[in-house]
């Protein structure tokens, strides 16, 4: 029964309920050897039949599943004579073991084929059997299930539903989309204007940028800016863009065609030509912080080992390093429009915070003294523009705030966790 329950699909309909029916008649309080061995044989047995034989289990579902078909054979088998008794273990149909019915074909797995099954035959000398009746094939099912008699054949169960497949892509509409594009316009010695463009969104990438390639690629080749990597790393694209500094590659098309899109360079900066913004002061103020890690014993230390940095420490530099210097910031702050002479900004004084606070740095002294101006860091009135605009989720109030601290006291610069020139000493 334990083989019933597990692989019910390899039965048929018919063998399913002889062999639940051989099982049920014998008896269950013991232990069942016939379906001990592996599951391609079980050994059958009866009190009618000699010894037990081993037969595949495939092979008795199948000879059971073609008697009904067939219904007898030929006689002159190993038995004789009508004196035999029905054994429902060896013929599995109620008939007599008096010949073989000729036709049947080895179908088991991988044991030897099985001995042909007796037939019934009309007399002692194993003559042809009779055709079998309609209901021959029940009867004898009947017969040899015992207490499984006049159930109904158990349905072999639904097939497993298929597997999802991947949903297909939307196919891209062909009506046009067409949204304008309003575009600063400025080359020297021309008057500054606005320029429409009107690009179909069908045909155009999802980014301003795009929008901006496809302009230049085949309406207007005259049309100037800057562009790098597309992938907000290099900051080359940034310009302001419907009122907000951010960058062109990132920035996503409004989908509302009725909206225009308003496109200018960064703000409170001189222009080059169209979008490209002057950052010439913006690069020498960075370079007035000295952006790089500077040691006491430089000549020394340089290119003969490597600084040692604890996890901690390096922690401390997240949120600073990964400023793309675009200037999107910068150019966002009123006190730097104001003051962009005096004023470093809020993307340079992060920076200055970035390599102040880096626990491999040794000039913390000299670069708070160069902070120390009126001008420099103390224009600084939080308004919080550079941190609701920077395109990479950077916070430099926070880092001006932080650097305050440092300029008054109020916060002193933590000593490394490890031993910064350890390698060093240790080649010394």
């Amino acid at each position: 029964m334990n083989l019933l329950r597990r692989q019910p699909r390899l039965l048929s309909k018919q063998g399913t309920w002889l062999l639940k029916g051989f099982a049920v008649n014998r008896d269950v309080s013991k232990p069942v050897s016939c379906f001990a061995p592996a599951l391609s044989s079980v050994s059958l047995s009866g009190p009618a039949m000699d010894a037990p034989a081993t037969v595949p289990l495939v092979s008795v579902v199948s000879q059971s599943a073609q008697s009904d078909g067939q219904g007898g054979g030929q006689g002159g088998g190993s038995g004789s004579g009508a004196g035999g008794s029905t054994s429902r273990g060896s013929t599995l149909r109620g008939s007599t073991p008096g010949g073989s019915a000729p036709g049947r074909r080895y179908s088991g797995g991988g044991g030897p084929a099985p001995a042909p099954a007796p037939s019934p035959s009309p007399g002692a000398g194993g003559g042809p059997a009779p055709a079998p009746s309609p209901g021959a094939g029940a009867t004898g099912a009947a017969q040899s299930g015992g207490a499984s008699a006049g159930k109904p054949p158990q349905q072999p169960p639904p097939p497993p539903p298929p597997s999802p497949t991947a949903p297909t892509a939307k196919p891209k509409s062909t009506t046009p989309r067409m949204k304008s594009f309003e575009i600063y316009r400025w080359k020297p010695g021309d008057q500054p204007q606005l320029q429409t463009y009107t690009v179909d969104l069908e045909k155009c990438g999802a980014m301003v940028l795009d929008a901006l390639i496809l302009i230049k690629n085949e309406m207007d080749p005259t049309l100037t800016f800057r562009r790098s990597c597309r992938e907000g790393i290099c900051g080359s694209c940034a310009m302001n863009i419907n009122g907000t500094n951010t960058l062109a590659c990132v920035s996503h098309i409004d989908q509302n065609e009725s909206k225009c899109c308003r496109i200018y360079p960064l703000p409170h900066l001189y222009v080059v030509r169209d979008l490209v913004a002057d950052l010439s002061q913006f690069y020498d103020q960075y370079s007035s912080i000295q952006p790089w890690l500077q040691r006491k014993d430089l000549k020394r230390e340089a290119g003969s080992a490597q600084y040692l940095q604890s996890v901690e420490d390096r922690h401390v530099l997240d949120g600073l390093y990964e400023c793309i210097l675009c200037a999107c910031c910068q150019t966002s702050c009123p006190s730097y429009w104001w003051n962009s002479n005096k004023y470093l900004g809020p993307a340079v004084l992060m920076q200055a915070y970035r390599w102040i606070i880096d626990s491999r740095d040794e000039a913390t002294k000299q670069r708070l003294d160069f902070l120390k101006d009126p001008w420099k860091v103390y224009r600084c009135h939080s308004i919080m523009n550079c941190t609701n605009t920077c395109p990479k989720h950077l916070n430099p109030a926070r880092a001006i705030i932080q650097l305050k601290r440092l300029l008054v006291g109020l916060q002193k610069k933590e000593k490394p966790q490890l031993k910064t020139d350890a390698l060093f000493q240790a080649k010394a």
